[in-house]
């Protein structure tokens, strides 16, 4: 089975017996929650510590349950959301390559998101 047969099921199941949420916003705040928890944790040096990578585990769970909870299929929206980013992203490099750069490694975050906003502005244009 796969993960997200799993998470549906576990839902589903979760729900049945009592223990579901009443709206979507509870789940939204168990989301800011578990990026709460997330952002304590990565200051932290984590070693053999396998702490952070179960809460981000928690984290896309709760990301995942606001999927399901309001509908939508989770494998459906990530493959939605995925090639959305690589339209995006296609745009990116088409920028950079007519600005003449072979790779973006000495931009500034900054500018990487200004030409990530420019690249979303573009592909959202001809989509």
């Amino acid at each position: 089975m796969n993960l997200f047969n799993k998470l549906i099921d576990l839902e589903l199941d979760a729900m049945l017996f009592g223990f579901r949420w009443d709206n979507a916003r509870q789940i939204l705040a168990q989301v800011e929650s578990e990026c709460v928890e997330v952002n304590q944790l990565l200051d932290q040096d984590h070693g053999e510590n396998d702490l952070l990578q179960y809460e981000i585990g928690d984290l896309l769970h709760a990301v995942l349950s606001l999927c399901v909870y309001c509908g939508y299929d989770p494998e459906l929206t990530l493959e939605k959301s995925l090639n959305k980013f690589e339209q995006r992203f296609l745009v990116v490099k088409q920028l950079a390559k007519s600005q003449n750069l072979n790779n973006l490694d000495h931009l500034s975050f900054e500018q990487l998101m200004a030409l990530w906003k420019e690249a979303k502005e573009l592909a959202d244009k001809k989509s």
